[in-house]
């Protein structure tokens, strides 16, 4: 892996037989394929062998971003990633455990740092402050793309306090990314729909709603094969509708709770030619993702 972004699509969820695990009957794995967030699976208890379940594709499918989104999972909770040619997965074509919050591996700051009050100081991993306040996107970037019929996920957090696991979403697809990352200038922010109401006296009123992330970024110096066959392409495939999983920068896993999300173009750009580039044109396009919950 490298630094250049990876826009994720499509997400092979939806085209796929969801089976396995232990799911209440009014809150069934089905959920996973709805859009909305709120709908969500749950598992009947915590243990590994309810919370898991599997996706077969109908045929092998490469993938590079797997990730669950909108869940509950708690502060020490790890997700097995099983990828298999066959449904019984006595072959894997690949088999990763990850923290689902990032690890203190991975952390920006020092152990020795943090007062022995706070859950990062016990866990190794973000307090429960951080991760309050936005929909919980965790994503896991296969180092190289993985072609497979079959992917299991299984979900290991029998401490959880709620005693079942949920998950909105989940994504699983292939993913592109440029020759030459975007270019300097990308911004991530957060779009505030939060209502606010003045009273006669002069007290303000809020209706707080939560922030939802907006990425917007440009590519240069991209080929005619880049510019057309891949990136304008994005555009006439998803539209403003379609999901797109974004990772801005694949090897910062520590910070990937805040920077990759799924989302949809809400502002996809025209490919404009540039310049000229290695005896053939250059182009640019620029896009505006909005985070999907």
């Amino acid at each position: 892996m490298d630094h250049r972004i990876l826009i994720g699509a499509p997400n092979r969820l939806d085209g796929a037989a969801l089976s396995g695990g232990s799911w209440a009957a009014g809150m069934p794995l089905s959920n996973l394929k709805t859009r909305e967030f709120s709908r969500r699976a749950r598992s009947t208890d915590t243990a590994p062998a309810s919370a898991t379940f599997t996706l077969d594709f109908g045929r092998p499918r490469p993938l590079r971003i797997l990730a669950l989104i909108a869940h509950n999972l708690s502060l020490t909770a790890r997700v097995r990633y099983e990828i298999a040619e066959v449904e019984s997965f006595i072959t894997r074509l690949y088999d990763a455990t990850v923290d689902v919050w990032g690890s203190i591996a991975n952390a920006p700051w020092s152990i020795d740092a943090q007062e022995w009050e706070n859950d990062s100081f016990w866990l190794g991993t973000y307090d429960q402050e951080d991760i309050e306040g936005f929909t919980p996107t965790s994503s896991h970037i296969m180092p190289a793309e993985i072609t497979g019929r079959y992917l299991r996920i299984t979900i290991l957090d029998e401490l959880n306090e709620d005693d079942f696991i949920e998950v909105g979403r989940v994504f699983a697809g292939p993913a592109v990314s440029p020759t030459i990352n975007y270019q300097w200038g990308g911004t991530l922010g957060y779009e505030i729909d939060t209502a606010v109401e003045q009273s006669l006296g002069g007290n303000e009123f809020f209706d707080v709603r939560e922030p939802v992330r907006i990425f917007r970024f440009a590519l240069q110096h991209l080929t005619d094969d880049e510019g057309f066959g891949i990136f304008l392409e994005l555009v006439r495939r998803y539209g403003v509708h379609g999901e797109v999983f974004i990772v801005p920068e694949p090897l910062d896993t520590f910070n990937g709770i805040r920077r990759n999300f799924l989302g949809r173009m809400r502002q996809p750009g025209a490919l404009e030619q540039v310049g000229w580039m290695n005896g053939g044109s250059a182009h640019a396009i620029a896009f505006e993702i909005k985070e999907l919950r």
